[in-house]
């Protein structure tokens, strides 16, 4: 499986982060090549732990890829990690993990690891290209997301 990993230090509280990052149904407002994020079915709730299934739709115009598909996913606010697994549509294998981690001065650090294989080469090839690069705008439209639901909390990047 491919892999990539991505860390930000973001001008917002880690319950902030983890907010914004368990909010899956709002990907489509913020995370580029998101289309559609919608939750499917109850949310399971086990004390600070939630368990969803979430369908995603990601579309790349240059490509011409229009995918959707459904993850699994468990938002866990003890340990502030979000999880999605995936083995649905497209996607052969995928395995996106969040983690927020306290920084000084009221930051968080944000990583996002993704493991992912498709079930087209020419998917594959194409993602290996591009993931890095989405994968650094996504982070870069996680705090712009933030700064705009929490203005008064965020503080300047050092």
């Amino acid at each position: 499986m491919a892999k990539v990993s991505v860390k930000r230090v973001v001008p917002l509280t880690f319950d902030q982060a983890f907010d914004i990052a368990a909010d899956v149904a709002s990907y489509k407002d913020f995370i580029p090549l998101v289309t559609r994020s919608t939750i499917r079915g109850a949310v399971k709730e086990d004390g600070q732990v939630k368990r969803f299934a979430a369908d995603l739709m990601v579309e790349v115009k240059k490509l011409g890829l229009h995918e959707s598909f459904t993850s699994q996913v468990v938002a866990d606010a003890g340990h502030r990690t979000v999880i999605a697994t995936s083995q649905d549509g497209p996607v052969k294998d995928l395995k996106a993990v969040w983690t927020m981690k306290p920084m000084n001065g009221g930051r968080c650090q944000v990583s996002i690891d993704i493991d992912y294989q498709f079930r087209s080469i020419l998917i594959q090839l194409a993602a290996s290209k591009l993931i890095d690069h989405a994968v650094a705008k996504v982070l870069q439209a996680f705090e712009e997301r933030g700064r705009k639901l929490y203005p008064e909390a965020a503080v300047p990047n050092i």
